[in-house]
């Protein structure tokens, strides 16, 4: 028998080349780093819209207190009334008339002492504060506020309102509990305009350094409700327990100034020259206080 050589125009063309383990492994690293390329890239996206939205949003804050100073008589809102009935009203609740909001008592109504609710306004949570309401707050349904204050301590040293104070802007009133009240403090008609104690925007010698509302991210700073309404320092921005301090924006933080425009900063470029303390050594100086040169 007589073979033949094969002919070599019948040879099948030759198949695609298999990949070779090392080119698998090559591919699968290289999507895994394209991928987390990608989400860290979404990640500061998203951080960086919520910024944005959270500054958009102290901004109409703002406004509101602008608004609500004008029409009455230049004084700037209170940080929380507690009254006799329970009933509370905070800064938000005070504006929340002219920002169209419903931050409204959490407790109840100051007019009838009937319960009250609390709603939420989008203003008012910074979309970067993962914090929930406290236990007490979340059988209630009363909503988390990200924004406070600063507070006025309401000190014999700081009394009454003035622009000499070297403290904050929020007064606080606690009716039927007199004594956490100054003594000199006999006039509680909170709704005139005229005689009552309050803080007005011509004692603010510097509106652009003095601090008006900041990111208060805690699990007690509950819309309408004195908790959590006032701030009297840095560390009082988050909730250690609950929220690492740079969870917000990388460790920065939002600060509304009086004439409406806002600073993103590190606290400790936020507490006036060399972390300057007042009277309270745990309260800040600087745009902390009323005072303009402190």
């Amino acid at each position: 028998m007589i073979f033949s050589p094969s002919n070599p125009g019948r040879q099948s063309p030759p198949g695609p080349s298999a990949f070779t383990r090392l080119e698998l492994v090559l591919m699968i690293a290289l999507g895994a780093v394209l991928i987390s390329l990608l989400l860290g890239y979404t990640r500061r996206t998203t951080a960086k819209v919520s910024a944005v939205s959270c500054v958009g949003n102290l901004r109409q804050l703002g406004a509101g207190v602008a608004m609500y100073t004008i029409g009455g008589d230049a004084k700037l809102p209170y940080a929380s009334l507690v009254f006799t009935t329970r009933a509370q009203s905070t800064w938000d609740t005070l504006i929340s008339p002219v920002i169209r909001a419903e931050a409204r008592r959490a407790i109840s109504d100051p007019n009838t002492a009937a319960p009250g609710k609390s709603f939420l306004n989008p203003l008012l949570l910074c979309p970067s504060d993962p914090v929930p309401p406290a236990a007490w707050a979340a059988k209630n349904k009363l909503p988390r506020r990200s924004y406070a204050i600063t507070r006025h301590n309401m000190s014999p040293q700081n009394w009454p309102p003035s622009a000499n104070n070297a403290t904050g802007i929020g007064l606080s009133w606690t009716f039927g509990s007199y004594g956490t009240n100054p003594p000199s403090a006999k006039v509680y008609n909170f709704e005139q305009t005229n005689r009552q104690a309050a803080v007005r925007f011509g004692m603010i010698l510097k509106p652009a350094e003095t601090l008006l509302l900041t990111e208060r991210a805690w699990s007690n700073n509950i819309v309408g409700n004195a908790s959590g309404a006032w701030i009297d320092r840095t560390s009082d921005h988050t909730d250690a327990s609950a929220l690492a301090p740079d969870a917000l924006h990388q460790g920065r933080f939002n600060y509304l100034m009086l004439d409406g425009h806002v600073e993103t900063l590190f606290p400790h470029q936020a507490v006036g020259a060399d972390g300057e303390v007042g009277e309270d050594a745990r309260k800040h100086l600087g745009p902390w206080t009323i005072r303009a040169d402190d």
